[in-house]
């Protein structure tokens, strides 16, 4: 008589890949909590510093990272997007309060506040470099047409990492970008495609893209070979307001600001 055995197949349904967008290092595993909304699992952390979500039903999730070190991270994810031999999300993490500033850093903090005094969190807030000698890149294609997703750039300042947000400028317009993948032989892809046209010579420009923290306070850092001083523009955004500024940074240094009032 023959016995019937009964086989488990543990199937990955997800792979979630933080990465600390200024350091482009993988953050110590005490330092991260991650976890989907509505499933109690944990994940599996692997020793590369990935997470792995196992058996999921498909669906729609809620992605949360949340740190004591970094702003917290949310994000919807659809496993049905996801490619199924590698289904990675890549989670851009950026400097919260608690964030330890690496030697010879360049950033901009300052405290976010209504025109009472009492901080803004969780405000939508996004910079960028002005100046044309902080260029960590430039479009190296003949051209770059609205809807391209994809750029052939040269030499490129710095490495470069999936989450880094840069400043697409030349030709009188320009438009904030986030890196999806960095791929071989030179080139860029973009979370979503560019809405303006552009030809060789084309900056792209060191930029951020966060939000406040629970006290209100903002860290901008910045990458690449940077001029001495560079002046940066400044924006925030709530459901309340909008404000925004012109600050001075300098290359090795995390300088305190003044207040920005919504």
């Amino acid at each position: 008589m023959s016995r019937l055995r009964s086989v488990s197949i543990t199937r990955c349904s997800l792979v979630v890949s933080p990465i600390d967008v200024w350091t482009r290092r993988l953050p110590a595993p005490s330092a991260l909590t991650v976890s989907l909304e509505g499933v109690h699992k944990k994940p599996i952390r692997k020793p590369d510093g990935t997470y792995l979500f196992l058996d999921l039903s498909p669906g729609s999730y809620t992605l949360t990272v949340s740190s004591s070190t970094f702003i917290p991270f949310k994000q919807n994810i659809e496993t049905a997007s996801l490619k199924k031999l590698n289904p990675v999300v890549t989670v851009p993490l950026l400097p919260g309060p608690g964030y330890a500033y690496p030697a010879a850093s360049t950033a901009l903090a300052f405290p976010l506040c209504d025109a009472a005094g009492a901080p803004c969190a969780g405000a939508k807030v996004w910079a960028y470099a002005c100046e044309d000698a902080a260029a960590r890149a430039r479009v190296a294609q003949d051209s770059l047409l609205a809807g391209a997703e994809m750029v052939t750039i040269g030499l490129l300042q710095g490495q470069t990492a999936a989450g880094e947000s840069l400043l697409l400028r030349g030709q009188g317009n320009e438009e904030l970008v986030r890196v999806a993948e960095v791929l071989p032989g030179g080139a860029l892809r973009f979370e979503q495609p560019v809405k303006e046209s552009y030809r060789r010579g084309a900056s792209l420009l060191p930029a951020v893209q966060t939000r406040s923290a629970h006290n209100g306070n903002v860290i901008l850092p910045f990458r690449g070979t940077l001029p001495r001083t560079f002046t940066v523009k400044a924006f925030a955004e709530t459901e309340r307001g909008s404000a925004a500024a012109e600050l001075t940074a300098r290359a090795g240094e995390v300088i305190t600001a003044q207040a920005l009032i919504l």
